[in-house]
């Protein structure tokens, strides 16, 4: 088997932080690589020096025995594509026109559009399934559908290698398997070195043939799911317990994250109760770490199979939960209100929103003496998918007493603890 790609003391920093402290890899041609870690741990940064898209402090990355810094854009553009974690199109065009821009290292300026290059993407709409797409705008596709098209996209360069950072981060369930149904086809049929970032420990452990776990800027360990995937791994890089056992159709590991000792003893040593309305995987990043601080969490409405509801039942949080793909009814609407009304604080996050969850939105109207914290780092106007109906309400919630806005994520626990101790402040 060649070598694809190999990495030789790389290192890499932000603002003087050291992000990669010496990496040496090697991948070769036909590996499905899946790269896990924590959040900061470094993977995709990894990922984009791999790229190219950022430039290493030093070290090396080859690539086919050729050093990556020797390529020009375009030769390299037709050895690797990269799916970015953000699918999103910032021009509506139709899925035929977003594909054939895969073809433009293939294409000599001002030139027409070839028979081979028609036919490529004819070829790479078939495989992704997004052929009867074709005529379709880009920002009218689901979430699925587009990142088959950003696929079919980078697949359109006839690449040799494919980068995908996050591919399923924001998608339902049965999306995130599709995507990784897909990949495997492109690995095993195509015979496509593929390595993907992912913080799904089951969907990397259940397609890649090698996993590659991060902390810290460094290489923890690497080998298959079931060498890597172990109960001291994940507890010493993620400083969490969880049962592990065999999926009965693959035979690899299959993880459930439960509370770790430090958290179940934390659990509810604060009085501090806060209310998550959310969706579509938009708590990944701040939940587990809200529950490690000891607040009492509850969640609602979620629609069970999202990837937010997935989250909150391995950590065992209170929700309320509503069928996939309805409208939350009466009664779903009057648990979410229970638990609204025993919170403290409430956080709506920057999940965009459709008919059928408007409820999650409108019910914070009844509650205006309750702290709020409101993600706006995204415009409500790319969130509304009501004709203007999640817009009004928001403006009306703007204008009532209590409400905080966030426009950076980063910022939230600080906010958090300033609202926390200004509540505790009032008490007393």
């Amino acid at each position: 088997m060649s070598l694809m790609i190999k990495t030789e003391k790389l290192k890499f920093s932000y603002d003087k932080k050291n992000i990669l402290k010496g990496i040496d890899l090697d991948f070769y041609k036909g590996d499905f690589i899946g790269i896990i870690g924590p959040n900061g741990s470094g993977k995709s940064t990894l990922l984009k020096n791999l790229s190219r898209s950022l430039k290493a402090d030093s070290g090396s990355v080859y690539l086919d025995n050729k050093v990556l810094a020797e390529y020009s854009s375009v030769k390299l553009a037709k050895k690797l594509a990269v799916v970015p974690q953000d699918s999103q199109v910032n021009f509506n065009f139709n899925v035929y026109d977003i594909i054939m821009m895969g073809r433009h290292p293939y294409q000599k300026r001002w030139s027409r559009t070839s028979n081979e290059d028609k036919e490529i993407v004819r070829e790479v709409m078939q495989v992704t399934d997004t052929l009867k797409l074709k005529e379709k705008n880009i920002n009218a596709l689901s979430g699925g559908e587009r990142q088959r098209v950003i696929i079919a996209r980078a697949l359109a360069q006839k690449p040799e290698v494919l980068l995908l950072d996050e591919p399923t981060s924001s998608l339902d369930i049965n999306y995130q398997g599709e995507i990784y149904d897909l990949l495997k086809y492109l690995n095993k049929n195509l015979k496509l070195t593929i390595i993907t970032v992912s913080h799904d420990l089951n969907l990397t452990a259940q397609y890649c043939e090698k996993l590659l776990l991060i902390k810290d800027g460094i290489i923890f360990a690497s080998g298959s799911a079931e060498e890597v995937l172990t109960k001291s791994n994940i507890k010493e890089v993620y400083n969490t317990e969880v049962l592990i056992k065999k999926n009965p159709l693959s035979n690899r590991p299959f993880i459930t994250l439960i509370p770790a000792a430090s958290l179940q003893e934390n659990k509810n040593n604060k009085d501090f109760k806060i209310h998550i309305i959310a969706g579509g995987g938009t708590t990944k990043n701040f939940l587990s770490d809200l529950l490690s601080l000891g607040y009492q969490i509850t969640l609602g409405v979620l629609n069970i199979g999202d990837a937010d509801w997935q989250l909150a039942r391995e950590l065992g949080l209170e929700m309320a939960e509503a069928d996939p793909f309805e409208n939350i009814t009466e009664e779903e609407v009057r648990e979410n209100k229970e638990m609204i009304s025993k919170a403290d604080l409430i956080i709506l996050t920057n999940l965009p929103f459709g008919n059928g969850n408007l409820a999650n939105l409108k019910v914070l109207e009844e509650f205006p003496n309750k702290k709020k914290i409101l993600f706006n780092n995204i415009e409500i106007e790319k969130r509304d998918y009501t004709k203007g109906k999640a817009k009004f309400i928001w403006n009306k919630l703007l204008e009532t007493e209590n409400i905080y806005l966030l426009e950076k994520k980063e910022n939230l626990f600080s906010e958090i603890k300033r609202l926390e101790k200004s509540e505790m402040g009032r008490e007393l």
